[in-house]
């Protein structure tokens, strides 16, 4: 077999090597040699610097604030010199997050100031857009994009799909919005993400590119579309052009999404063909959810569709706003006509009594603990976005991570979901932005906007952001301590 590189004795970090074998031409893809990174391993030497990328992680129902905000501000990653230890101690509801405290900023103290006329809905409306919902009748109308499709208007342009919508339960909710009441449903079979990602015109770096005659019809079709549109334009009112613009636009990311099939993919040394997930899963003895696990194979599937530089962009439920999801946690029946019950998230957050006198014997709760059933369901939660966040960690890029190079915001609907507060809202971030964001903190404000954080990620990801949000939620200034 002979080996050539595309020019004798020249190549870089998109150079093939091809050659014969059997008769047949084939390709192998260069990974990210070390000749062709920068001194430090943290960008390719001819100053292309590995993406940058972001994501969203929502969870329904808040928290327990007096159990999830660490009691001390400061630094996560010092360590003590003489034990070794951490100085700074996690929260009890953030404590299973040990693995990734120096990747992570707890951010705690700022309020949603959009208003919650709508309980849970509001709050992240306003989280994630920094604009109030608007309620006309019976309708809730997000005005505004979410922060993952703002930065995906920046982003998406250069990869395959603009942006990944996913959940962590059988459901297509989602809390991504392109613009006004235009949400993007969400993807929850892991399947069919695959299918979709690995399966449908999908090329590792290397493999030939495949002919399909379909995609030379789509664009001239596409062509002839477009060129309509503007003729159509003129005699319709300012409504709806404004629903044929977004049509459009719809129409010109598919365009891109061909190209995207024809061009050679980006060669980048993590990316490979993951092992296909199951097709499907099934829930537990009692009914629950397969919650670990899907929300695991959605990580991993997000996580090589970043790798192999297919999107840059992510938004992931792990469970609806106001979502009445039976989490798959022992021991939290509640007794009723002598028979343990399962109760769903959500109603136990309005309704869990308090611990009965077994309950405190035999299971050793505080008599005196506000919803220790919440409390444990809110800790698996923690637990799963630490699975899904390490998914990310555990792929190399240079000489750091995949979760280096990116920032992940993880939020919920709710402070404290009894009172559906919107004060000391839950905000986490992970990932450094390839060193834009402060890690290893937690930093706490005294009732600021929470838009400020939302903004500081926009200009850590390089975008020209002078303001987040509108309104009572709009902002000109990020966070400064959390900005590098």
């Amino acid at each position: 077999m002979i080996i050539r590189t595309k020019k004798p004795g020249r190549f870089g970090r998109r150079s093939v090597l091809r050659g014969l074998l059997g008769g047949a031409a084939v390709g192998v893809s260069l990974p990210a040699l070390q000749i062709f990174l920068n001194e430090s391993g943290t960008a390719y030497a001819d100053g292309a610097a590995f993406p940058k990328r972001f994501g969203v992680f929502f969870w329904g129902n808040g928290v327990l604030p007096w159990r999830w905000v660490p009691q001390m501000t400061g630094s996560f990653a010092e360590r003590d010199e003489l034990t070794g230890e951490y100085a700074l101690p996690l929260s009890e509801q953030l404590a299973s997050l040990e693995s990734l405290r120096e990747d992570m900023i707890v951010v705690s103290g700022f309020d949603v100031k959009t208003g919650g006329r709508i309980p849970h809905n509001s709050a992240v409306c306003g989280m994630l857009t920094g604009a109030p919902l608007v309620v006309e009748g019976e309708r809730e109308i997000w005005e505004h994009p979410t922060i993952d499709q703002i930065v995906a208007r920046e982003l998406g342009s250069y990869t395959r799909f603009r942006s990944l919508e996913t959940s962590g339960v059988p459901s297509s909710y989602s809390v991504s919005y392109s613009g006004s009441n235009t949400r993007n449903p969400s993807e929850s079979s892991p399947w069919n993400l695959y299918q979709r990602l690995f399966v449908d015109g999908f090329r590792l770096p290397g493999e030939e590119a495949f002919s399909d005659p379909r995609l030379a019809l789509r664009r001239s079709v596409l062509d002839a579309v477009m060129d309509h549109s503007r003729d159509l334009r003129r005699h319709l009112g300012s409504e709806d052009q404004r629903r044929v613009d977004m049509h459009f636009t719809q129409i010109r990311e598919l365009e891109m999404r061909i190209a995207r099939l024809e061009d050679d993919p980006p060669s980048f040394e993590a990316c490979m063909r993951p092992n296909a997930p199951p097709m499907e899963l099934a829930s537990d003895e009692r009914g629950r959810p397969p919650v670990v696990e899907r929300n695991a194979l959605m990580a991993e599937l997000l996580a090589m569709a970043f790798a192999c530089d297919q999107t840059r962009v992510f938004s992931h439920a792990l469970s609806p706003a106001v979502g009445d999801v039976v989490f798959p946690v022992d021991g939290l029946e509640i007794m009723e006509s002598g028979q343990g019950v399962l109760k769903g998230h959500h109603d136990l957050t309005h309704n869990e009594p308090p611990p009965t006198a077994d309950e405190v014997r035999n299971l050793g709760v505080d008599a005196d603990v506000q919803m220790w059933r919440v409390n444990e369901i809110v800790k698996h939660i923690v637990g799963r976005i630490g699975d899904f966040v390490s998914a990310f960690k555990a792929i190399p890029e240079g000489s750091e991570t995949l979760l280096d190079h990116m920032a992940i915001l993880g939020t919920t609907d709710s402070s404290n979901p009894r009172l559906h507060s919107l004060e000391d809202f839950p905000i986490l971030v992970f990932g450094g932005l390839s060193g834009a964001l402060r890690t290893g903190q937690h930093y706490r404000s005294d009732g600021d906007n929470a838009s400020r954080v939302s903004l500081s990620i926009l200009r850590g990801l390089g975008l020209n952001a002078g303001s987040f949000g509108h309104g009572d939620g709009r902002t000109t200034d990020g966070v400064s301590a959390i900005e590098r």
